[in-house]
């Protein structure tokens, strides 16, 4: 592995763009990632590679306009300039003196672009598996004129597939749904209900993928109570009952506990006739209507546990019955932790009933009229993807022989289903080695953790982390040219600037979160606001 590191930009940069090499970039704020993309995709054009064989992810749709233009104005701008100005620029963007062949072929590449099958390859991950759906529908177990809905269409879609599962459930007809109704309408302050299942109907990707990871709703509910460690099915006042009961308390113990309060000051003497009361209980029922009084000898009136049960001479004149005490009072606890297990797997499990239901609806609406939402996309193309026989082999040599470069942006915000198809895709490019010696097949990620939108999406930062040490592994296993580049230089502020905010997150608050080296390399002098085409 090479790591780059220094202080010139435009170093960096061009080592991260070398298209020769699979590159792994993190980059700060305002450290040009754009550029370093842009610049990468014309170098790869430079050397041979043809524009439709190179596909480029980004985040969004604005994203990639920006990356394409970019792309097409500097082709534009190399078609038209003077030898010299051509000259100058290729040698600015590479770093070393450009060849004949270099020369005549950046004059070309505007024309090669716009003669390109399908165009160039800069799109977000949605467009991509939208555009091989379209290309294997019917392998993907899909109509061919499927179509996609926006944002807009499939919250309105799940509105009503709400409304229609809610009126189901209060009608009767479908009892498990309706009593998963009633805890969780029990559950929630009034005037909450809406933004419960408001969540619910925007969280429905992440529940499709857990109940498909669960095999289905019954399981995953199985795998909520054994998680919470209460028995399928157990609610609140089962698990309290059972405590309750003449076996699971020590009736002796607690009557010395008793002798030993009575014998005490004041303080213990007050606590002596709930304890006394529920002692004399013989039954679960009876029990239970002095319970609120008897757990107030073990816990203050906020719930939390007493500091002390008796008083220190009491305890020491009847340690039998003081240890009893204790004994008890760490059972109470287990017990209501119990209790609030119980309590929220029941209402986990009822969240699972009414989510499962409307993901039902909700496909069966989609299926109806042949329309995918924006998760569809991505989880239909992996499954199309996974498949090991037949025609799904198809497509993996079909997309295997139409790419040779992959570049994604703002890798940091990819969740795992993406990475995922990214794998896929690039899995052949480290298949073996010397089958591409003269013209390496690349992968190229640029991202910054500390920019993640964590939740958005189901971003996850630690695939970033994750992925990298993935395609480093791949890498050296076909000995191929493999660097890691890290740029954390500013073009975006000044050095007074970033000063100050090095000098605020100096002490101890950003050691311990990690520090913050917002504008400069910490291995050289400071550099900041270098010309470039950032």
């Amino acid at each position: 592995m090479t790591e780059i590191r220094g202080t010139d930009p435009n170093i960096l940069q061009r080592n991260a763009s070398d298209p020769m090499a699979s590159v792994w970039v993190s980059a700060s704020a305002g450290a040009g990632k754009t550029k370093v993309l842009s610049d990468r995709v014309l170098r790869l054009m430079l050397s041979g590679t043809e524009p439709h064989r190179i596909l480029c992810l980004t985040f969004t749709k604005a994203a990639a306009a920006e990356m394409a233009n970019r792309v097409n104005e500097r082709l534009g701008h190399w078609a038209t300039m003077e030898d010299r100005e051509l000259h100058d620029d290729l040698f600015n963007l590479a770093g070393t003196v450009p060849s004949g062949d270099e020369t005549r072929r950046a004059r070309r590449l505007f024309a090669s672009v716009l003669d390109a099958p399908g165009g160039m390859k800069i799109q977000t991950i949605h467009a991509f598996c939208q555009s091989l759906l379209r290309r294997f529908p019917l392998e993907a177990g899909l109509a061919p004129h499927f179509e996609i809905m926006d944002d807009r269409t499939a919250a309105e879609t799940m509105a009503d597939v709400q409304e229609e599962v809610l009126a189901f459930a209060r009608n009767g007809r479908d009892d498990d749904l309706a009593d998963a109704l009633s805890v969780v309408t029990g559950q929630v302050r009034e005037g909450a209900f809406g933004e419960v299942m408001g969540e619910l109907a925007r969280e429905r990707g992440r529940l499709k993928r857990m109940l498909a990871h669960h095999g289905g709703a019954n399981r995953m509910r199985d795998a909520v109570y054994a998680a919470l460690g209460v028995p399928v099915g157990q609610d609140e006042d089962a698990v309290l009952r059972r405590a309750l009961s003449d076996d699971a308390f020590d009736r002796d113990g607690l009557m010395r506990g008793l002798a030993a309060l009575e014998a005490g000051t004041k303080t213990d003497q007050d606590r002596v006739p709930a304890l006394a009361q529920f002692l004399e209980k013989t039954g679960i029922e009876d029990r239970l209507a002095v319970f609120s009084d008897y757990r107030g000898v073990f816990f203050t009136a906020a719930g939390e546990p007493r500091a002390k049960l008796i008083t220190k001479k009491a305890a020491e004149n009847h340690p039998m019955g003081a240890d009893a005490l204790e004994s008890e009072c760490a059972r109470l606890i287990e017990v209501d932790r119990l209790r609030k297990a119980a309590a929220l797997a029941g209402a986990t499990a009822a969240l699972i009933s009414i989510g499962n239901a409307m993901l039902d609806r909700y496909a069966a609406k989609k299926a109806l009229h042949a329309r995918l939402d924006y998760d569809d996309l991505i989880l239909t193309s992996l499954r199309l993807l996974q498949q090991q026989a037949g025609i799904a082999g198809w497509v993996l040599f079909k997309l295997d022989e139409g790419l040779d470069h992959i570049l994604i942006d703002e890798a940091q915000d990819t969740n795992p289903e993406q990475w995922e198809v990214v794998r896929i895709l690039a899995e052949e490019f480290f298949a073996g080695a010397g089958q591409h010696d003269e013209k390496p097949r690349t992968i190229f990620a640029v991202g910054d953790a500390k920019q993640s939108i964590y939740s958005f999406q189901r971003a996850d930062p630690e695939k970033f982390t994750q992925m990298r040490a993935y395609f480093r592994e791949r890498a050296h296993e076909i000995e191929a040219e493999w660097r890691e580049v890290p740029m954390n230089i500013s073009f975006r502020s000044t050095d007074a600037v970033l000063g100050t905010v090095d000098r605020v997150f100096a002490g101890m608050i950003g050691r311990r979160s990690g520090g913050c080296s917002v504008g400069r390399d910490r291995t050289g002098p400071r550099r900041c606001l270098w010309r470039s085409h950032g």
